[in-house]
């Protein structure tokens, strides 16, 4: 056992490190970029364009996952400050905006793709389907349809003591894990990216 511990002791210091140093870094250059995104994607020529409207929203993900999801890695594993741990209401936040946030950047590009799709096509009737207006209801209908969807977080996460003095926010156990698990691999690791290689090619 002693063995074990100090063979992840370094391990555990170097994901610390990384957490603490590495993570401030790429929360500034990720918010950096996508306010440099915001600023192109907004100007007045740039509005009347649908694909320009699904890039800001996408932007707009992105930035709700750097302050989000990241900034509460960066805190629990390089500070040690974990507010899950503390507050219930913090801890079904956490799962809520985790799942949350990696499935909207990602809808707006698969959006954005099929604009592309439509504004591309040699018949002219396709073509008048790319409108703000249709474009100003995807966003609110697809980010409507994962606001819902994910819900159950908000339900079924909750503070466990697994071990004495190890107090963490966790999923249900049994059959929600499992739920969560198989969704995180079909939704988020397949068909995500299966949509966004289809709709690229």
């Amino acid at each position: 056992m002693s063995s074990e511990i100090d063979y992840n002791s370094p391990l555990i210091s170097i994901q610390t490190n990384l957490y603490k140093y590495g993570g401030p870094i790429l929360m500034i250059l990720g918010t950096v970029s996508c306010v440099l995104s915001l600023i192109v994607f907004t100007k007045k020529n740039h509005r009347k364009n649908p694909c320009a409207i699904y890039l800001v929203a996408c932007n707009i993900g992105y930035l709700l996952q750097i302050y989000t999801t990241m900034l509460l890695a960066i805190l629990s594993n390089g500070y040690n400050i974990d507010p899950t741990v503390y507050s219930l209401s913090f801890c079904h936040f956490r799962y809520y905006a985790l799942l949350l946030s990696a499935v909207l950047s990602p809808s707006y590009l698969i959006l954005a793709s099929i604009d592309r799709i439509l504004i591309t096509s040699p018949n002219a009737l396709t073509r008048q389907r790319s409108t703000l207006r249709l474009t100003y209801i995807c966003i609110i209908g697809i980010t409507l349809f994962w606001l819902l969807a994910h819900m159950h977080t908000l339900f079924l996460t909750r503070i466990v003591e697994p071990v004495p003095n190890l107090i963490i926010c966790s999923f249900q156990p049994r059959f929600y894990i499992a739920f969560i698990n198989y969704y995180t691999i079909l939704i988020q690791d397949i068909l995500i990216p299966l949509l966004m290689i289809i709709l690229g090619i």
